[in-house]
């Protein structure tokens, strides 16, 4: 499958969100997590995103898509628990 591409900064289109859904095999957080990359590719920033754009890159997806903001809080636990997952796979 294509990875999806945004067409624009200021929102994600519907179809787009359940393009990113999908490929990010349903995973909210790490479909968040590819269109704050893509954003910033589109924005010209080849920086990984900090946790605001991912926020952001999130609160646009669950917008698309009809449900409630995201909690910021529950969005850095999350990536902290990600974050330690991977480091303890890694060891």
């Amino acid at each position: 499958m294509k990875k999806p591409v945004l067409r624009s900064l200021d929102t994600v289109l519907a179809d787009e969100a359940i393009r990113y859904m999908k490929n990010a095999g349903n995973d909210e957080l790490s479909a968040a997590v590819a269109i704050a990359i893509d954003r910033n590719k589109l924005d010209g920033t080849l920086r990984a995103p900090d946790e605001m754009e991912i926020h952001h890159a999130l609160f646009l997806l669950r917008r698309a898509r009809g449900l409630a903001a995201p909690s910021y809080d529950d969005m850095r636990l999350e990536l902290k628990k990600r974050a330690a997952a991977a480091r303890s796979a890694a060891a």
